[in-house]
């Protein structure tokens, strides 16, 4: 039976505040139910949330359940949960931040993980009031023996300080499914951080994380250092190879800090988003990003972008030394700083020229191997068997001076030996046969497979 589709929006008078209703409806038939509901801003009570509990015992299609800015306490969440675990079987998606949920409140929704919520995989709630308390119970529930579907975690803007922090690392020693974890403006502080970081080393799903706004110093960014040089023994073949993207803004790391992660990104194999907004760093710690751009010229995988701005203290010695060292490196496709200073024009003209040459390099990199194999086909095809009639024109060639029209096409050597090698290998045997282009392209590019994936992904990000 075919489904479609039919919205409604109801605008409240308040100021901001919405509800927003998605219908599915069966082809010539009565509506059978919502799939998505959000109803943000709205004063939803404890008291209200019983009448809400009637509505959801309605609705088994229920998708995405949003409740965003409200006054929901851990009263309201049990009238809520009861008819989410005995009706709303496929729920996906579920957003209380910015209500009173508070530990008691977080207790219910980890009771439910276990229970009934095995189809739920996003789960936000920041700005609630929980402290290591619930992120303990939450913790507890985050493992292969009670919850395998949740992928996105948000405890932004919560309680958890170093205590919560801990019991979250050691969840992630075991945790094989969590994707993304938001935990800024926690009250982390170093040894918070350090816990964090010393669970995620055991670690290999988790692919971004925030924990900025946490009062982490140089102190607690030797355990990042730590984390990036010893994940670094994770292979590029690995599925899943370690965390993507990092945001450590708003943290006093100044000089040393940056001094100190850069240390580890000199050796990662794996990180390819930084983003470092107000960190109170100076033209001393640039240079040490500066080598970090510079050794990305020959390590692969490496940052594709990076993130400086509200950095004030920098100077334009700094961004002009930036230019610089991003010459060199062929991979970075995006920079974001502030530029405050006479002249700043022509500085950034300087980086984005760089961007520009490294987004078609890395176009290159995903189309030379389709190309080379392509055309392959035909000019090293076996013509042993044919007539001599065929062994005129390009066939006449040798065989190797073909090949070397080939590798040609890298005019921008982009590709390494070996993967010419690969890809000329691949279109002398006919037998050799793929049914997609990224079949073609992991057999061509082997461990720069992944990188090459994520550079395409940024550019048409």
């Amino acid at each position: 039976m075919g489904l479609g589709a039919r919205h409604q929006m109801t605008q409240s008078r308040h100021t901001g505040s919405h509800a927003l209703v998605h219908c599915a409806q069966a082809d010539n038939m009565a509506p059978m139910g919502l799939y998505a509901l959000e109803l943000c801003q709205l004063g939803l009570s404890d008291k209200k949330c019983a009448w809400l509990g009637s509505v959801l015992e309605t609705q088994p299609y229920l998708q995405l359940l949003s409740l965003r800015d409200n006054h929901i306490g851990h009263t309201g969440i049990r009238r809520l949960i009861a008819p989410l675990a005995r009706v709303c079987r496929k729920l996906s998606v579920l957003d209380l931040s910015g209500n009173m949920l508070q530990s008691q409140g977080v207790r219910i929704l980890a009771q439910f993980l276990v229970t009934s919520g095995q189809g739920l995989e996003t789960l936000d709630v920041s700005s609630n009031g929980v402290t290591a308390i619930g992120a303990r119970d939450l913790a507890n529930v985050l493992v292969p023996e009670f919850n395998l579907s949740l992928k996105h975690l948000n405890l932004n803007m919560n309680q958890l300080e170093g205590s919560g922090c801990e019991a979250m690392g050691r969840m992630l020693v075991q945790n094989q499914t969590l994707e993304v974890l938001t935990l800024s403006q926690n009250n982390m502080f170093d040894n918070g951080c350090q816990a964090l970081f010393f669970g995620l080393e055991s670690n290999t799903t988790l692919k971004s994380l925030d924990i900025s706004g946490n009062f982490i110093s140089h102190v607690g960014a030797r355990s990042i250092q730590t984390y990036l040089q010893s994940s670094s023994t994770h292979t590029p073949t690995d599925n899943q190879p370690g965390l993507q993207s990092l945001n450590v803004s708003a943290n006093s790391l100044g000089d040393e800090g940056i001094d100190v992660l850069c240390g580890g990104l000199s050796t990662n194999r794996h990180l390819i988003d930084l983003i470092a907004n107000n960190v109170d760093v100076t033209d001393n710690g640039m240079q040490h990003v500066c080598k970090v751009l510079k050794a990305g010229a020959v390590n692969t995988p490496s940052l594709l972008t990076l993130s400086l701005r509200h950095n004030y203290r920098l100077t334009r010695n700094s961004y002009a030394q930036l230019a610089e060292a991003s010459k060199a490196n062929h991979n970075i496709l995006r920079i974001a700083a502030d530029l405050q200073f006479e002249g700043w024009d022509e500085v950034w003209t300087k980086v984005e020229m760089i961007l520009i040459r490294n987004t078609v390099y890395a176009m290159e990199r995903y189309r030379v191997p389709l190309l080379m194999v392509a055309r392959g086909r035909i000019l090293l095809r076996d013509i042993t068997h044919s007539t001599s009639a065929n062994s005129t024109g390009i066939y006449s060639l040798p065989i190797e001076l073909r090949r070397m029209i080939l590798i040609a096409l890298d005019k921008h050597s982009v590709l390494t030996r070996t993967q010419h090698i690969s890809a000329l290998n691949i279109a002398c045997n006919p037998a050799n046969h793929f049914s997609t282009k990224q079949e073609l392209l992991a057999a061509v590019l082997a461990n720069d497979y992944a990188f090459v994936h994520e550079m395409i992904k940024t550019v048409h990000s």
